[in-house]
């Protein structure tokens, strides 16, 4: 159970199958998830009055339901609260799902943009199928590591809380140096060192000793 009580419960996980064929849960039961389908990098701004680089990316992202109980459900609403630096772009047709947005808001206690999905007529989930929403966000970030926050609504009265998937879909952004150093001579590189940084701290990624 989550610090939240019942409205931060992902619902039932790690499933365990008995027997060849696998079953579904009795009742109502479902798995949340969103995940990162592509980063295309655009650009970075060098400038040093700040204090870290700046990058550019085309960030797309699939949410995806499915329904693995007996009982069908609809879906009522999405409401995904972007990472900070991130705004959405549009809606992919590839998916399932292909409806627009209802509500862009920026969320200033937060600095993050939360996109409302709110489906009229409420979106039909079969039991034992599933459904997908792909969408494209722009970000400028610096290095660090960026989270999503999705809530699902169900209609019809399915589950007396919204599932909460926790945060998902990291973004992970490093900045990358190569460090190097010669002899006393000045005549041969004696180590050759590449460097991670993600927050405050940095990871050596390789390294060579002559």
């Amino acid at each position: 159970m989550g610090p939240g009580g019942n409205k931060t419960r992902t619902g039932n996980t790690a499933a365990v199958q008995i027997g060849l064929i696998p079953g579904l849960c009795p009742g109502e039961a479902v798995v949340v998830s969103k995940t990162v389908d592509s980063v295309n990098y655009v650009s970075t701004n060098t400038n040093t009055n700040t204090s870290y680089y700046t990058y550019s990316f085309d960030i797309d992202f699939t949410i995806k339901i499915e329904n693995i109980g007996t009982d069908d459900v609809t879906l009522k609403e999405f409401i995904d609260l972007l990472p900070v630096g991130f705004s959405y772009a549009s809606t992919s047709p590839s998916g399932d799902v292909t409806d627009m947005p209802d509500q862009l808001h920026q969320v200033s206690q937060v600095d993050r943009q939360r996109i409302t999905w709110k489906f009229n007529p409420e979106v039909p989930l079969l039991s034992g199928t599933s459904k997908t929403l792909k969408f494209s966000t722009t970000a400028s970030i610096t290095r660090g590591n960026y989270w999503s926050d999705l809530l699902v609504d169900f209609g019809g009265g399915s589950f007396a809380e919204d599932r909460y998937t926790w945060p998902t879909a990291l973004i992970s952004v490093k900045d990358v140096y190569t460090v190097t150093a010669i002899d006393d001579e000045g005549n041969n590189q004696v180590i050759a060192l590449q460097v991670w940084v993600g927050d405050e701290n940095g990871v050596i990624d390789t390294w060579t000793l002559r």
